[in-house]
């Protein structure tokens, strides 16, 4: 069974496709978040260690400053009022104001501190997730929608960033602050101090169910936003909309689009409404201090053994307390439901590379020029993930600076067999080797240094037509990309373009025909230099004239390279030392050209598929 996509998974409920693409490994799925994804977080802390010693130090002083304002109101009500002293409650009042005022002031160096702290360690996290992605295998992404790894960079990043600067820093502050704040009590009267914490462990309660149902809401809030990433990066950029044009599926695909909002609508307002709930128990909650403090203290006062402003500051305090509680019962709930976004974050990264570097890698030392090398396929057989085996056993030898090429029907296993010389995959039996060095224990600098590949589905960059030539050699000098426009026979459409070669070609060089395109790609493969070059279907998208205009440019391509090319158009092949017909997984037939065409085989047929009997090739292709 072949799905190449969600419109290939029919048009049921939108979480059944989601089921299907995970059932059939489409989507990566993380695990439940353990002690371990905790432990991990921490450890991405650690690096971050010292600017959050400073943000700490920085809190305990802003929670020091604010314990002094309550005091001043106490010496204000007992002292400067009861005395009538004018002076005292001038200063007493400045104080007031300059306490919080350095408290604010300190508050904002350790929100600095902490912001870069956190926001250095996200930068950390989305670099390493970006390399790790790089080292994972072609099969990673054949299998997950683009959208939902961007998603896990975008949306779970970006929310992870507000959870780390609002829940750690809160959890921090809060908790110093309600240490500090119990302490001042208990100096000022033991029995207010108890009575003011009686309320204290139910603050508690709700963390175990509201943390777990948090957790639960921010998983399925996260999934369905990468359902949407995925459905709108695939039918509002340029190719998926051509697409959706062609085939007048908008207003389809616009409902389709709608029941993912609907979805992604429906569970944030959960999530939302979780917070709310926990707010107002907290809140219940918090009004039962004060009043059995003004209660009881009340009492105290009228039966003079307690002064009043005792209870005023005692009173203070409990808002005080009771607020970094609350914000403490927010952050843990907060903090439970992050773990399910890193939780995310850590199985993308704990993902294997299908193709690893290599424990001992060998290097090939580099020489000046070209450096053709054999490349050669040893009883090969390779299997993609939970499917059958599409190789059965390969066996030829690319010789050194010679062009072999390979050509069958569509399926037969030719474009897999390049993947496996450009190490996008790994076989599954047998070995290939690369100047007698296996391609699994190259170092992969060495292995790019040396091979090229221009695949079947061309990738232009959207910038100009110059760093697209460029892009696998951006350090050639001016000379070395007029020379390689010219071999690609480019020069009459960069004249024919309003800036030349610092045309931007649009996305994926949508601008530009398909032949042009090619050309481009031929133009970047020659720049690059390799001495082994892989080329699949290179020419499948140009018409006759442009074919022939660009014999030429293969012509200097492969002279001194050794190439592996495949395509369609046996007329691109005809002058090849070797040619392998592949069918089935099977190479059936192997020879030159006329060899092949009069043994009336496979090739033959292929060939007189394409050409009339009476067509007589070009001299310069026959290769006879």
């Amino acid at each position: 069974m072949s799905v190449h996509g969600p419109m290939g998974l029919g048009g049921g409920p939108l979480h059944t496709v989601w089921e299907q693409r995970r059932s059939l490994g489409y989507v990566e799925e993380a695990g439940r978040p353990t002690m371990e994804t905790a432990r991990r977080f921490l450890g991405l802390l650690r690096p971050h260690a010292g600017r959050l010693a400073i943000a700490l130090f920085l809190t305990i002083l802003a929670v020091l400053t604010s314990l002094v304002p309550p005091l001043l109101m106490r010496q204000i009500i007992d002292r400067a009022i009861v005395r009538h002293d004018p002076r005292l409650l001038l200063y007493l009042a400045a104080g007031l104001v300059l306490f919080p005022a350095a408290g604010a002031l300190i508050s904002v160096g350790q929100n600095y501190i902490s912001t870069v702290a956190f926001q250095n360690m996200i930068h950390d996290l989305r670099t390493a997730m970006y390399e790790h992605g790089q080292q994972l295998g072609i099969d990673f992404f054949t299998r997950t929608p683009g959208g939902e790894i961007h998603s896990r960079f975008i949306n779970d990043l970006n929310v992870m960033q507000m959870s780390l600067r609002t829940t750690i820093t809160g959890l921090f502050v809060s908790a110093i602050t309600v240490i500090l704040t119990l302490a001042t009590m208990f100096a000022l009267n033991r029995q207010l101090a108890f009575l003011s914490i009686l309320i204290l462990p139910a603050f508690a309660l709700p963390v175990i169910s509201f943390g777990r149902r948090t957790y639960g809401a921010v998983t399925r809030t996260q999934e369905s936003l990468s359902r949407l990433t995925a459905r709108l990066e695939e039918t509002l950029t340029l190719s998926g909309l051509i697409v959706v044009k062609s085939f007048g599926t908008g207003r389809s695909e616009a409902d389709r689009f709608r029941g993912l909002c609907s979805e992604v609508r429906t569970n944030q307002v959960r999530q939302n409404m979780i917070g709310q709930w926990l707010t107002m128990l907290v809140s219940v909650l918090s009004a039962l201090g004060p009043a059995l403090l003004y209660g009881y203290g009340g009492y105290l006062v009228i039966a003079g053994r307690v002064q009043l402003g005792t209870i005023v500051a005692f009173s203070i305090y409990l808002v005080q307390l009771y607020n970094p509680v609350s914000s403490l019962v927010g952050s843990n709930t907060t903090l439970i439901g992050s773990l399910a976004l890193f939780a995310r974050i850590f199985h993308f990264l704990d993902t294997p590379p299908a193709v690893p570097e290599p424990a001992l890698p060998i290097s090939l030392r580099a020489t000046p020029g070209i450096t053709p090398l054999e490349l050669e396929y040893r009883d090969v057989h390779f299997a993609y993930r939970t499917a059958e085996e599409v190789l059965h056993g390969i066996s030829f030898t690319a010789r050194a600076g010679k062009l072999t090429a390979i050509v069958g029907p569509s399926g037969a296993g030719k474009s897999t067999i390049l993947s496996l010389g450009a190490r996008f995959y790994d076989p599954t039996g047998g070995e290939i080797r690369l100047g007698d060095v296996p391609l699994h224990r190259l170092e992969d600098t060495d292995l790019r240094r040396l091979v090229s590949v221009v695949t079947q589905e061309l990738y232009l960059f959207h910038t100009t037509l110059e760093e697209n030539i460029r892009y696998g050699r951006p350090g050639a000098s001016d000379a070395e990309v007029a020379d390689a426009v010219e071999a690609a026979q480019l020069g009459e459409l960069i004249a024919a373009l309003p800036a030349g070669l610092g045309t931007v070609v649009g996305e994926r060089g949508y601008r530009l025909s398909g032949g042009e395109k090619q050309r481009v790609a031929i133009a970047r493969a020659m720049l690059r230099n390799p001495g082994v070059l892989l080329l699949d279907e290179a020419t499948s998208s140009l018409d006759s004239r442009a074919e022939r205009l660009i014999q030429e440019a293969l012509d200097r391509l492969f002279h001194g390279r050794t190439v592996i090319a495949i395509a369609h158009r046996l007329s691109t092949v005809l002058a090849a030392d070797q040619i392998l017909v592949v069918s089935g997984g099977l190479v059936v037939e192997r020879g030159r050209h006329a060899e092949l065409l009069a043994g009336c085989g496979l090739y033959a047929r292929l060939y007189r598929e394409q050409f009339d009997p009476r067509f007589i090739p070009p001299v310069s292709l026959q290769g006879t």
